[in-house]
């Protein structure tokens, strides 16, 4: 018994001493482990770091995700930029391919050092929060360039192909009728308006309600929808969102949906995984590859 104890205790210095080994600091003096080491060659300014993450919290809930299909990317650059970078961009100059770290902060410290903003009121504000981080491959910016335009060309025509599929399913298994798009989009107008349909350049102000093809809703302006699926935030308004189209920030889905619209008009629309957020994972319910549904109302085109 006694000897088993000494082989015990002996094992468990072994494994602290490990631990504590695999422990690194970037020079702005955030910690991170290295729970698998690969080649040991780190990179050069000008060369991409591609790697794929999971990002989650204390609570297990996934905040963000990269898969090897879709990876990040960073370019690492000359030394004098290193006093201005994050800790995290610090890091990935002290990785190699085939790296395996992780990263863990509270959740205070990622907004005020990495976000750069406070935190929101509504969040958990006794979280931790880590970086999974998996280095797939280390190379020259022009090399990643091509790497990255074949990637997506190769990835986006095979996802499409899946999303196309489950989408003319699910119509067919419900008996709507959609209109069908080369792009993959499909619709429903089910309530026409007035006059010319949106084009490219103008401003268009909708309502909308978004949804998977499981009627698991994730976001809505309008304010009784939102109370009737659990989605009402008191501190957000509940109005028409404002849209330029081919211009602001929102999927690509949108931009191809509004041009078929015009004043007044009611739709609804499945829009594929690659018009939408990719490989992305944009939140608990908006999984990476999600097909997304949208109500949307056209209120007025300017």
């Amino acid at each position: 018994m006694k000897i088993l104890n000494v082989v015990f205790a002996v094992g468990l210095a072994l494994l602290f001493s490990c631990a504590s080994s695999n422990e690194k600091e970037t020079p702005s003096g955030m910690k991170f482990k290295v729970v698998k080491k690969g080649d040991g060659i780190l990179p050069k300014p000008g060369e991409v770091v591609v790697f794929q993450f999971l990002f989650k919290d204390s609570k297990d809930s996934v905040w963000a995700q990269m898969t090897k299909d879709m990876p990040a990317a960073v370019l690492t650059n000359d030394s004098s930029a290193l006093v201005s970078e994050d800790g995290m961009t610090q890091m990935l100059r002290m990785v190699s391919k085939g790296d395996s770290v992780i990263v863990s902060m509270p959740i205070s410290k990622f907004f005020k050092d990495l976000v750069k903003s406070p935190m929101p009121s509504d969040v958990d504000s006794t979280l931790t929060l880590s970086y999974h981080i998996r280095v797939d491959s280390i190379m020259p910016q022009m090399d990643f360039m091509t790497y990255q335009q074949e990637m997506m060309s190769k990835f986006r025509e095979k996802q499409l192909a899946k999303d196309i599929a489950i989408i003319d399913q699910y119509l067919a298994d419900n008996n709507i009728e959609a209109i069908k798009v080369e792009s993959g989009l499909r619709y429903v107008i089910t309530s026409p308006g007035k006059g010319e349909n949106a084009k490219s350049g103008q401003t268009v102000k909708v309502n909308y309600s978004g949804y998977l093809l499981n009627g698991e809703y994730f976001d809505s302006s309008v304010q009784s929808v939102a109370e009737a699926k659990g989605l009402y935030n008191p501190m957000r308004p509940y109005e028409p969102y404002a849209v330029t189209i081919d211009q602001t920030g929102v999927i690509q889905g949108w931009h191809e949906a509004l041009k078929y619209m015009n004043a007044g008009a009611k739709g609804t629309f499945y829009i594929p995984s690659s018009l939408a957020y990719g490989p992305q994972q944009r939140s608990e319910v908006i999984k990476e590859n999600s097909i997304l549904v949208f109500d949307l109302e056209v209120i007025s085109i300017n």
